[in-house]
């Protein structure tokens, strides 16, 4: 068929001739637009997504200043209940401060070198220290609660207790409460890199 025939056939029926031109087009322009309509739906969903959670957040915004606030405020207790590991005197003060306060007599005090963290950029950092108190069971006792409600997290790994004078010794008659103690602890306080 030539040229000169199709267009005859096109005259003689114009109405199924305009049909398959407008199928053959809008074929090509749903071949074509395929990708916009994925990109398209793909924009859909992302909109939903920010809509929903600004319809979330909306909802959830009253009182959101005062959480805030709660929060900077929490933050800032935290902070202050840390130690610096670079201030050996002030954490050393610390337990000065809890021998007087509970009556024991602090026999050593160290801080050892501080256990780095895997992390690239740690936010916290542990303090370990050997601390050896003596004292009577309530007073060394009244020192571990000190230290456990104490100003600084503290988490006890060791601890060991043992008369004064040995394994031998003789109690001279006092009652249990009156007789002396040491207790050597092992011991890491929460700190800030």
């Amino acid at each position: 068929m030539t040229g000169a025939d199709l267009i005859a056939l096109a005259r003689k029926h114009p109405i199924s001739t305009a049909c398959v031109l407008v199928i053959v087009v809008c074929g090509l322009l749903a071949y074509f637009r395929l990708d916009v309509i994925e990109a398209s739906q793909a924009e859909y969903e992302t909109k939903s997504g920010e809509a929903a959670k600004t319809i979330a957040n909306v909802k959830n915004a009253p009182g959101l200043e005062d959480q805030v606030a709660e929060l900077q405020r929490l933050g800032k207790e935290l902070d202050s209940r840390l130690i610096k590991v670079d201030q050996l005197a002030v954490n050393l003060q610390y337990f000065y401060r809890l021998e007087t306060e509970n009556g024991v007599k602090l026999l050593d005090v160290r801080q050892n070198a501080p256990v780095r963290a895997r992390t690239a950029k740690p936010n916290f950092t542990v303090v370990p220290f050997s601390v050896t108190v003596q004292g009577s069971y309530a007073q060394v006792m009244k020192f571990l609660g000190a230290l456990q409600t104490g100003r600084h997290f503290c988490r006890v790994a060791n601890a060991t207790f043992s008369k004064v004078g040995g394994i031998g010794s003789t109690d001279n008659g006092l009652s249990p409460d009156a007789q002396e103690l040491n207790l050597s602890l092992s011991l890491e306080l929460l700190g800030q890199p």
